[in-house]
């Protein structure tokens, strides 16, 4: 599906059914083993965080055929969060150079046991001191990293980056990818280097954003995003929010609750009838007709990962 092709809302309704579905998969048994099972014994296991799919794609390309892929938006629902694995890795988006607020709060609440650990952030324009900070960060948590690095891909932050410009540009994802694997899979060890220009952006954007300097991007729903008069009430936006902030009232999609500021609403909803809230200083969308989902990963992978229903 063209995510920037308005649909019906039967075939929106169709979209949901199929993800509906695809989320009581994992529920089954796999070649004999429960999913309690398949976790314990995994080789290596990774938690994954993706809003456009980019970090999906990412945490699947790791994984290969034999690794065993769970979502943190569903895990930090366990109230049994201990995993164990000879491998244990961590996939997700860099959000003002830091992890999204939601995988500090899983790795702060879980427990963890493995031989090696690794964890690879997408980023869009500057991953700056993100690698220092997180190795750091999961050492607080128990979880001393052995590999922590970094891929860019295509920016999804509306504000600044214009998403037809983006995917134009050649980001040798899959050069990088392939010595990210090979270092992986040699089990190197190996922390990105951060760089005086990279502490010189970091400083300079909390400086000049104003922004929380440990959870930069949380917020209230209702203060970032809103539905246009665009919206048929198809309900995609409640099944793609990780933290389940959108409900459909009277035919008509409504936020309210805790923001991730991942814009996974805006960026997957069909009829493009999801707007952001200009904040100043920051500025209005470079591009409103504009959205973007890794062309890898479906919707419906993005609704069995993040609904919260």
């Amino acid at each position: 599906m063209i995510i920037n092709k308005p649909i019906s809302r039967r075939k929106a309704l169709k979209i949901m059914g199929l993800g509906v579905l695809a989320s009581c998969i994992p529920t089954l048994p796999i070649f004999g083993k429960s999913k309690k099972e398949k976790k314990k014994n995994a080789k290596r296991l990774i938690f994954y965080f993706s809003a456009t799919g980019n970090s999906l794609y990412i945490a699947r390309q790791i994984g290969g055929e034999t690794s065993t892929l769970l979502s943190i938006s569903q895990e930090i629902h366990n109230e049994h969060p201990k995993y164990e694995a000879e491998e244990i890795g961590f996939v997700f988006p860099i959000y003002c150079f830091l992890p999204p607020a939601i995988v500090q709060d899983f790795i702060a609440r879980s427990s963890f046991k493995a031989d090696y650990f690794f964890t690879v952030g997408t980023y869009g324009a500057h991953h700056a001191t993100f690698p220092e900070s997180f190795d750091k960060f999961t050492s607080e948590h128990g979880v001393k990293m052995n590999y922590v690095s970094s891929i860019q891909m295509v920016d999804t932050y509306l504000p600044y980056f214009d998403m037809e410009k983006e995917k134009a540009i050649d980001k040798k994802i899959p050069e990088n990818l392939t010595v990210i694997l090979s270092a992986l899979n040699q089990h190197a060890n190996y922390i990105q280097p951060v760089s005086e220009m990279d502490r010189h952006i970091n400083e300079g954007y909390f400086r000049s954003s104003g922004r929380d300097r440990q959870r930069p991007t949380v917020t209230r729903s209702e203060k970032i995003v809103f539905a246009t008069n665009d919206c048929v009430g198809c309900g995609i936006c409640t099944s793609v929010c990780p933290h389940g902030s959108w409900k459909v009232i009277d035919g008509h999609s409504v936020a309210k609750g805790t923001c991730e500021n991942c814009l996974a609403c805006v960026h997957n909803c069909p009829q493009k009838a999801i707007s952001i809230i200009p904040t100043p200083p920051e500025p209005e969308e470079q591009n409103r007709n504009a959205r973007y989902r890794n062309p890898n990963v479906s919707l419906a992978d993005l609704i069995k990962a993040n609904s919260q229903y």
